[in-house]
């Protein structure tokens, strides 16, 4: 961003994950549930 603050990218990391181990031979697997947010909405803040 022009003022240096960082932007958060929302579409791609509105998420809660859990990481599933599947034995000492075998790769994670990545669980991800979206959030939904029903009463409170997502917003942009600043922090300046």
């Amino acid at each position: 961003m022009p003022d240096g603050e960082a932007k958060r990218n929302d579409a791609d990391f509105s998420y809660v994950g859990a990481w599933e181990f599947k034995g000492n031979d075998k790769e994670p697997e990545l669980h991800k549930e979206p959030l939904k947010f029903e009463t409170i909405h997502l917003a942009v803040r600043s922090y300046k």
